[in-house]
């Protein structure tokens, strides 16, 4: 009774290492393993000199980046070195209900590129492999059951310094949850995040056509053309300052029709200088500056110099003088000839019609004779 008591129970042990075997293998062989609900093995990213879940042989049946579906990173366009971001990583494919992804970020040489943080619902889990850290979902964040599309958010810190663009490489498997390593598709993809563009200002000013300009309506003054350019690499408004010589007998002023203006990179502008004096001008050579300064950098500035000429006003004509009858600039017996030759004729613009009454007469004699021997 004892000896087969004994062989039962070894019959038993034998039957039980059996059956666990068989579990073992079916569950391999369905797949559960090879499924990676738990979150992938590192290094799946399809980064350089990664392989994916398709190379890999973890997925296999359907060509990587089939259509039908697609995989998209939200990053930053731009980082601030150890700012915090929000990154999102969004899964779709039709037809399919578990999902699974896995990412890293890396710098032109391939290093590990700031810090993931897992998010606060545990969907997500980090790992590390040659010195690259990934982050990837649990078997939480698979969503079984999810249709159709699925994503995941969380936190990913900027490197402390400038280290130069960061590439984002994500790979993702939309899978049908059969817990087989068929009916899967897996899909990759990247982003690139920059460091922020050092910001240049800078500014130029010219005259359009002459520098120099004269006038004699000294109030009117005269006006000069600028162009002023923003060549910073963003916008700028850009501040405009006209220079004024003041003195006792009188001041020369510049007004600018724009005294700032706003302009894109690269952008440009034109504005009036009027230069003007006022009645207490006297004549000469007046030298008015104008300034374009940058608002972004105060330090970027530049000037143009401009010479105005106020010239005297032409003295005023003479006074007529018609008893000088033929204009040889002496009154003397040739100009009573005239007259008296021309004498009781009537009309207009009579050359002998000294008072320029329409007649030739008497009045006309006198005048020519009380200027007699006058020049002019």
């Amino acid at each position: 009774m004892c000896i087969q008591g004994r062989s039962f129970l070894k019959s038993l042990k034998n039957i039980l290492f059996v059956s666990v075997g068989l579990v073992l293998l079916f569950v391999a062989g369905t797949g559960i393993v090879s499924a990676f609900s738990f979150g992938p093995p590192d290094e799946r990213t399809g980064a350089p000199n990664e392989a994916t879940c398709v190379a890999a042989g973890c997925h296999a049946g359907n060509d990587l980046n089939a259509s039908g579906g697609a995989l998209t990173l939200t990053i930053p366009e731009t980082y601030q070195p150890n700012e915090v971001y929000t990154i999102v990583v969004d899964l779709a494919r039709t037809g399919q209900s578990k999902w699974g992804f896995e990412m890293t970020a890396l710098d032109g040489d391939g290093a590990r590129a700031g810090t993931f943080e897992i998010d606060p619902a545990g969907n997500t889990q980090l790992g590390e492999a040659n010195g690259k850290q990934y982050i990837k979902q649990t078997a939480v964040g698979a969503a079984a059951g999810t249709n159709d599309e699925n994503g995941w958010e969380f936190q990913w810190t900027a490197p402390d310094t400038d280290v130069g663009p960061i590439t984002f490489y994500a790979a993702g498997n939309a899978a049908n949850g059969n817990f087989t390593a068929t009916g899967d598709y897996i899909y990759t993809t990247s982003e690139e995040s920059t460091p922020p563009v050092p910001t240049v200002a800078g500014v130029s000013l010219e005259i359009v056509g002459d520098a120099a300009l004269s006038t004699t309506d000294t109030v009117a003054g005269v006006n000069y053309t600028l162009k002023v350019t923003n060549t910073g690499n963003m916008m700028d408004t850009i501040t405009l300052e006209a220079s004024a010589e003041v003195g006792i007998e009188g001041s020369v002023l510049g007004a600018l029709s724009d005294r700032s203006v706003e302009l894109e990179a690269g952008a440009e502008a034109e504005v009036t200088l009027k230069v003007a004096g006022d009645l207490f001008t006297t004549p000469g050579d007046y030298d008015i500056n104008v300034t374009a300064t940058s608002e972004t950098d105060n330090t970027m500035t530049t000037e143009v110099a401009t010479t105005t000429t106020i010239e005297a006003p032409p003295p005023p004509p003479p006074p007529p003088t018609p008893w000088d009858v033929n204009g040889d600039g002496t009154v003397n017996i040739q100009d009573l000839v005239l007259v008296a030759s021309g004498f009781g004729q009537s009309g207009e613009s009579l050359k002998a019609d000294v008072n320029g009454d329409g007649t030739v007469n008497i009045q006309d004699l006198v005048l020519v004779a009380s200027h007699f021997g006058e020049d002019f």
